[in-house]
């Protein structure tokens, strides 16, 4: 039980400190030339697949582990608690947006910014740059919203 707890923690931690720093990379680079806006979203891309993503799968995976554990361990009585299902559901929809609308959407943006050459950037990198800060910032907060559920509620 503490290893999933452990594993729960560290996922929550890469999540969002993940989240953090690609978020502090897209607004450094907002003012930045073609090339160097191309090689940070490459780099985006990279952070999305292998902390921030790789976080959020940890975080639902032993999250999972951890609610069944609760319910066999005799404390289901927990569940009638609605701040718990507040951090669940809340988890679980940001985990699911960043697994299957965040990454696809990282990849495709880091995929548009190799594409680019000579300093310019595709139309669609626009597009998708867009979609990105979205996707982030809406699971972003629901993470949050999960994460200090269980002490404001």
């Amino acid at each position: 039980m503490r290893l999933v707890l452990f594993v729960h923690v560290l996922g929550i931690a890469m999540w969002i400190g993940g989240g953090l720093a690609g978020m502090v990379l897209a607004f450094s680079a907002r003012e930045e030339t073609a090339d160097v806006r191309a090689g940070t979203f490459r780099m985006l891309g990279r952070l999305h697949a292998m902390v921030i993503g790789f976080g959020a799968l940890l975080t639902l995976g032993s999250g999972v582990i951890l609610t069944m554990t609760m319910y066999s361990e005799g404390l289901g009585d927990l569940f009638s608690e609605a701040k718990l299902w507040v951090m669940i559901v809340t988890g679980l929809l940001a985990g699911l947006i960043v697994l299957f609308v965040g990454l696809p959407t990282a990849s495709r943006l880091s995929a548009l910014s190799v594409a680019s050459d000579k300093g310019t950037l595709p139309p669609a990198f626009e597009i998708y740059r867009k979609r990105m800060a979205v996707v982030s910032s809406v699971a972003g907060v629901l993470a949050v919203i999960s994460l200090l559920s269980w002490y404001l509620l």
